[in-house]
């Protein structure tokens, strides 16, 4: 605006140029982007020109019909979702497409990124991964950071037995139960593992031990490649661990490198804040799944949109046009709070929208859209309801096994 007024000021024009031309997407796409959009009250939308060499390109959406747990429960539900989505992947790949050229999207990595990459590499289908890896988040690691406070605090009952129930010791309940009942008041577990587990006392102690004595990539490094350490935790967690506990060892090394702290100075460094690994997807051979917000300038011959119910949530905390906030710990009935919470809702709401037409125009030639939610009366203007509503009637859209296909070809 700032700009503008100057511009007319000096008695001079400005045009606006709407950027319409897409180099990306085949006509299928750019067309089923522009009437979905188009049809949806509130939005703006400004048609696509598709490039010359994408006008005859063959092109398909396909939205597949919602599934909920019915007989199942969630849990066991959520796991079919995640298996029909890589079967559908895996089919795709045995029909010559390249690993490489799928995108999985998700508004959130909880709850489908991690249960989908671990299905996809259990069938042996290439995988990138996540753009973006929360180490804490990994039983693996968790099991080795209960270790690591357990060697800082050797009085920390809750973060041996933790330890002791990992991969790395392999204790029952029962185990567990006999060295933490009946132990006296002030004995604590490491103790009685001396007269009932003399061997995990002498493994424990030669533990604790190096962490007096090594830096963290050093201490890990000992942990993991003795007693075939790192082979029981691959063998308990599958092969999905390898990748996790590799970027851990490498975060380790670049601490060494860096840092000069102890071991407790590494926990904490670590847990607040240097646990994540951000990963370029732009270079890949496997399928990728990552977040829509992270995709932005990315592009995949095929994307599968698979994070349709996500709810959309007020705020308690609502920005203000002075740059003063407005807070209420709950539901107000003030008139002021209404008409701030009503004219925020708006803004998310848009800026929902904008981020589904972010992720559908990141597909080339394919964009598959699934759904699951838990809710018996999802919610009108969720993704997916929105989408079959609208999609449904556009003209070349046919049902096809209870699902919606758009396609030339």
């Amino acid at each position: 605006k700032e700009i503008n007024n100057q511009i007319k000021n000096n008695l001079r024009t400005i045009q606006e140029i709407p950027l319409t031309a897409n180099f990306r997407s085949s006509a299928p796409i750019l067309n089923t982007v522009d009437y979905f959009f188009n049809n949806l009250d509130g939005f703006t939308n400004n048609n696509h020109k598709v490039s010359a060499d994408k006008l005859n390109a063959h092109g398909r959406i396909e939205i597949n019909p919602v599934i909920k747990p019915e007989e199942n429960t969630a849990a066991v539900a959520r796991e079919n979702y995640i298996k029909t989505i890589a079967s559908k992947i895996e089919s795709l790949i045995k029909n010559n497409v390249k690993p490489s050229d799928i995108m999985v999207l998700v508004q959130q990595r909880v709850p489908f990124a991690a249960p989908l990459i671990k299905e996809l590499k259990s069938r042996d289908i290439p995988v990138a991964g996540s753009d973006r890896i929360v180490l804490p988040e990994f039983p693996a690691i968790i099991d080795l950071m209960n270790l690591t406070r357990w060697c800082i605090d050797q009085s920390d009952n809750y973060s041996l037995a933790c330890t002791l129930k990992s991969p790395l010791f392999r204790f029952s309940e029962d185990d567990l139960y006999s060295v933490c009942n009946n132990r006296g008041k002030n004995i604590n577990v490491y103790e009685v593992l001396q007269t009932k587990h003399p061997e995990i006392y002498q493994e424990l102690s030669q533990i604790y031990e190096y962490s007096q004595t090594l830096a963290p990539y050093s201490f890990f490094m000992k942990i993991l490649n003795t007693n075939k350490r790192r082979e029981k935790i691959i063998e308990a967690l599958g092969s999905q661990v390898i990748e996790p506990l590799e970027e851990f060892l490498t975060i380790c090394l670049s601490y060494e490198r860096t840092q000069s702290g102890t071991l407790k100075h590494f926990l904490k460094w670590f847990i607040e804040g240097n646990s994540e690994i951000k990963r370029e997807l732009k270079k890949t051979n496997g399928v990728r799944v990552a977040t829509i917000h992270s995709t932005k300038g990315l592009e995949a011959p095929i994307v599968f949109l698979i994070d349709t119910f996500a709810p959309i949530k007020s705020e308690n905390l609502i920005p203000l046009e002075n740059e003063a906030w407005l807070w209420a710990p709950r539901a107000s009935n003030s008139e002021r709070w209404k008409i701030a919470a009503a004219k925020n809702m708006d803004k998310i709401i848009s800026e929902k929208w904008r981020l589904l037409y972010v992720a559908m125009t990141r597909a080339e030639d394919s964009l598959y859209i699934y759904g699951f939610t838990t809710y018996k009366n999802p919610p009108e203007n969720s993704w997916y309801n929105k989408l079959w509503t609208i999609l449904q009637n556009m003209p070349n859209a046919i049902k096809e096994n209870d699902k919606i296909v758009i396609s030339n070809e």
